[in-house]
């Protein structure tokens, strides 16, 4: 296909709708020579003559009239992309695609979105709920714009915007008899929201003492599940693992049933219902402290869309 056949169509446009090619020299500020210069080369280039100069005023060869109407609509196509553009820039239209867990998409990013929706009414908001490693394939493949996860995707291929900290705790049922042997080490979910378990002088609990309890445990493929697993081999132990789930919330409500231990974060238990079926016990920090962010891929042209987003995310205090 020849790509140039178009090129230099607004010259030919402005003969044609002065029927003139002194008037039209005249709206494109050239001379009448150099305009019939340019022409003569553009007919030469596509292979056949667009005016008939045999008549006054000038008219169209059979050529011409369908060279114009394909002109006419490259030029509706650029207007459509031109206002398209002018939406996109403005926000007035467009949309955004954003992954994260469930517990991101119900407690991290509702105050972000109400920030931009109000902002932002036509920009239309895609949540997508995945684990962490099929979220960062997700952003990977552009198929998402934003990812808000606790696990630290590979830096030469992602940018991030840090939200806020959390850490991991350990929620067992209050009925399993090994808290009575623990209760140096207890925190309850008060003592979770005042952030008792963050000073640095309260004790870590020795996690071997529950190796003979039932845990639940998230599938692999996020960044819980690793820490657990690392934890777990830390203290030298294989956990009996009862449920394989996919999400914090379901593993912590389970647990206020009884149905074993699980690793949780303190946002998510500052952001759930007080239960006093749960006792916490703070773990190792260097293991279980993490940072909760929103990435998106470095490569990728940062739409005005994405920026916003983050700008409005930045302004949050968690």
């Amino acid at each position: 296909m020849n790509d140039k056949l178009f090129n230099g169509y607004g010259y030919i446009y402005e003969v044609y709708k002065t029927k003139s090619f002194s008037r039209a020299a005249e709206n494109l500020f050239i001379s009448q020579s150099s305009l019939s210069a340019t022409i003569k080369k553009i007919e030469k280039r596509i292979g056949v003559e667009i005016f008939d100069r045999s008549t006054t005023p000038i008219g169209l060869t059979e050529y011409g009239v369908e060279y114009i109407k394909s002109v006419e609509k490259i030029m509706d196509i650029e207007a459509d992309f031109q206002s398209h553009v002018l939406q996109l820039d403005e926000l007035l239209t467009g949309q955004l695609s954003i992954g994260g867990s469930s517990n991101s998409l119900s407690h991290t990013i509702p105050p972000i979105i109400s920030g931009f929706t109000k902002l932002y009414p036509g920009i239309s908001l895609r949540l997508i709920e995945g684990g962490s490693y099929q979220l960062e394939k997700q952003l990977s493949d552009g198929i998402l714009d934003l990812v808000i996860d606790n696990r630290v995707f590979p830096p030469e291929h992602f940018s991030r915007l840090p939200l806020f900290q959390e850490c991991l705790l350990l929620a067992v049922p209050r009925s399993f008899s090994i808290n009575e042997k623990l209760q140096t080490w207890q925190l309850t979910s008060e003592d979770v929201h005042n952030m008792k378990h963050r000073q640095d002088d309260f004790p870590v609990v020795p996690l071997d003492a529950f190796r003979n309890e039932p845990f639940l445990f998230l599938r692999s493929g996020n960044d819980t599940r690793h820490r657990a697993d690392k934890l777990c081999s830390f203290y030298g132990f294989t956990p009996h693992v009862v449920l394989k789930l996919d999400q914090q919330l379901t593993a912590h409500n389970l647990a206020c049933y009884g149905m074993g231990i699980a690793f949780i974060s303190d946002w998510v238990i500052n952001h759930s219902k007080s239960d006093n079926n749960l006792i916490y016990y703070k773990l190792n920090p260097e293991l279980t402290n993490r940072e909760v962010s929103i990435f998106y891929k470095s490569s990728r042209y940062l739409t005005r869309g994405m920026r916003e987003f983050l700008r409005i995310a930045g302004e949050i205090s968690y």
